[in-house]
């Protein structure tokens, strides 16, 4: 497989600005969460403006973008309010081939057996998953983990299943992805949950290097990548990138280390897929690591060592 894009989340660090822009829940009110959804939109298209400046088409938009929009005491219509702005996002992502994102925080739990968090995890993916769909109707997605075992993880699959189907609006199911996790949830219980679902899968190497089946990492993945690709059923399959940070398994780096690149890109290279995909990397200096990597990816190696990190 051949790719594509690579891109970043939520926050551009060369020119300060995020899409994250929020306040305390006590000072929630419809004024207050309508002047710094504004800014944040504001923040949005600054950025993918100099996205497109620098070549870079994948975008993740910070789930913070609209404060509080799943809480029980927000009123805002939010699609009413932005639809000016998301109308002038959305042509632009078109006009410019971009692909847009979100991905719910830790408390986004869909397979909960508490009905409160489970109530609080469907309107948080019902309002990210209209917004994303408002901003990139034809390839946005919302990225999200199974969430937690709770002592006995085959029910825990089996219910994420049950309350996507039960719970979830055809437009969340449309948009939803799910990814492998670092600690639970290996890509061989994705897939599960893929065939109990239809969801498309996200794979993450880090996180499978951190938590797979077996002693070795590498062990069926081939074939299980296979299936990845499969989920995707024809659109252009998405995949996280990132290098763990010194004596840590897990934490994002600065960057995106040269081994970790190559490794992915190897595997991804046995596929028999024809298509391309696209690489979300996780890294602490964002744009910056989207452009040393872009720098090692399309330049002559002498001219990567000049630009430096």
């Amino acid at each position: 497989m051949k790719l594509r894009h690579i891109g970043y989340a939520c926050i551009n660090v060369q020119i300060d600005l995020t899409t994250n822009r929020t306040f305390r829940l006590a000072k929630l009110s419809e004024e207050q969460a309508r002047q710094t959804a504004a800014v944040n939109f504001a923040a949005l298209q600054e950025i993918l403006k100099w996205n497109v400046a620098h070549g870079i088409r994948l975008f993740r938009v910070g789930s913070s973008i609209i404060p509080f929009a799943s809480h029980e005491q927000f009123t805002l219509d939010w699609v009413s309010a932005f639809a000016g702005e998301m109308a002038a996002i959305r042509q632009y992502v078109r006009d410019n081939g971009l692909r847009l994102s979100m991905h719910p925080g830790q408390y986004t739990v869909l397979n909960s057996p508490n009905p409160k968090t489970l109530a609080d995890s469907v309107r948080e993916l019902e309002w990210q998953s209209r917004l994303v769909s408002e901003l990139d109707p034809e390839q946005g997605v919302t990225v999200l983990h199974v969430g937690g075992a709770y002592g006995d993880k085959a029910r825990a699959i089996d219910r994420f299943a049950e309350h996507y189907h039960r719970y979830l609006s055809d437009t969340a199911k449309s948009r939803l992805v799910v990814e492998n996790d670092d600690v639970t949830f290996t890509l061989g219980d994705v897939l599960s949950v893929h065939e109990m679902t239809g969801a498309p899968i996200i794979f993450d190497i880090l996180h499978h290097k951190a938590n797979h089946e077996g002693d070795d990492w590498t062990e069926s993945l081939l074939p299980k990548l296979e299936r990845v690709v499969a989920s995707w059923r024809g659109k252009v399959p998405k995949v996280h990138l990132s290098s763990p940070k010194a004596g840590s398994k897990t934490t994002h780096a600065d960057y995106i280390e040269q081994p970790d690149l190559e490794e992915l890109l190897y595997w991804m290279d046995q596929l028999d897929a024809p298509g391309p995909f696209d690489v979300m990397i996780e890294a602490k200096l964002k744009d910056k690591a989207v452009q040393a990597l872009s720098c090692e990816l399309f330049t002559p190696p002498e001219m990567a060592a000049a630009a430096g990190r």
